[in-house]
């Protein structure tokens, strides 16, 4: 949904409501009873019936009529939800235009308080003052996860923290990436050259705008420095026990003043995952590839490895995972 904020203030409150009681009966059912819906949301079975109506209308909700009239959402919907909580909280207070569409996320960019205003368990915004001064400018980007729109079987499997959920809606698989990349971002922060976390709702994370352009975007004028940049950071995050896991070009992001930052760490895993140093070697792979096929940089992926890891070429291997998840 590229208007999301057009569709966001065309909802009324009975419209967010039985949106909600959709998402909360979907837990437990693929198609949500039309009782159960009326119930959660506490609507009379004519205020229900008049505004899950407008929704299908809209393609924001779905229905069947076999075996039993039943409604669920879509991530369109779910944004809505999320977006809705941000607000409430005054974690966001503007909207902006689409940031990217990534295979497994859509990324909008967005403006809210300082997170240095306030800090809770969810991150800036969870306090019980309300999150910050209104009127102040902060950017941010809020990332709605999609993990549902690939193979939920691939998602499960390369998803550590669904391996217990195999009836886990692929819906629930996004909300959970969402927070397993917002405790990434928040154990690597500001160790490790990542986007500040700042709040999880749902399946979306709000995080700082960092700026910057993609690593394969840019023609860089020292791409040796920028390279020795990068496996310092890969270096920071192997030390917190993080393996990025799907480190290339197109998540490394080169600002103005010649930083990078890391970005999507949803694949993200720990350093005493069994295929932890085969993930980190692939990262590097990927990384110094992009080099040599662009600028014909020729470097040892051998010793980026045991730069890593913090070893000289020939010595002995560092404990595997740093300090340990």
């Amino acid at each position: 949904m590229d208007n999301l904020t057009d569709a966001f203030l065309k909802l009324d409150r009975k419209e967010l409501a039985l949106l909600k009681a959709i998402e909360r009966g979907m837990r437990h059912s693929e198609w949500v009873p039309a009782e159960d819906v009326m119930a959660i949301a506490r609507l009379s079975p004519k205020g229900a019936s008049t505004g899950l109506s407008k929704l299908v209308s809209k393609k924001l909700v779905f229905k069947t009529t076999e075996p039993y009239e039943g409604y669920q959402i879509g991530f369109a919907a779910y944004d809505l939800i999320a977006l809705s909580d941000l607000v409430d909280r005054d974690v966001v207070v503007s909207l902006g235009d689409l940031l990217g569409v990534g295979k497994e996320s859509v990324v909008f960019e967005a403006l809210g308080p300082t997170p240095a205003a306030a800090a809770g368990p969810e991150g800036f915004g969870s306090s019980a003052d309300g999150g910050g001064a209104k009127g102040s400018s902060f950017p941010l980007a809020v990332k709605f996860h999609r993990q549902g729109r690939t193979s939920f079987k691939h998602v499960r499997r390369v998803r550590g923290h669904l391996t217990d959920l195999p009836r886990c809606a692929w819906i629930f698989a996004a909300r959970l990436g969402a927070a397993r990349e917002f405790q990434i971002l928040k154990k690597l922060y500001p160790e490790v050259s990542v986007p500040q976390p700042v709040a999880l709702s749902h399946h979306a994370v709000v995080m700082e705008h960092t700026g910057g352009t993609e690593l394969y975007k840019v023609d860089l004028e020292n791409p040796e420095e920028c390279l020795e940049i990068v496996l310092e950071e890969v270096t920071s995050a192997w030390k917190k026990a993080i393996v990025h896991a799907d480190l290339s070009a197109y998540n490394v992001l080169v600002r103005e003043d010649g930083e990078v930052v890391i970005i999507d760490w949803p694949q993200a895993v720990s350093g005493t995952h069994p295929e932890s140093m085969e993930l980190l070697e692939r990262d590097l792979k990927n990384v110094i590839d992009h080099f040599s096929r662009k600028y014909r940089l020729d470097f040892d992926r051998d010793v980026a490895l045991a730069s890593v890891l913090g070893e000289d070429v020939k010595g002995e291997k560092a404990e595997k995972g740093g300090k340990g998840a």
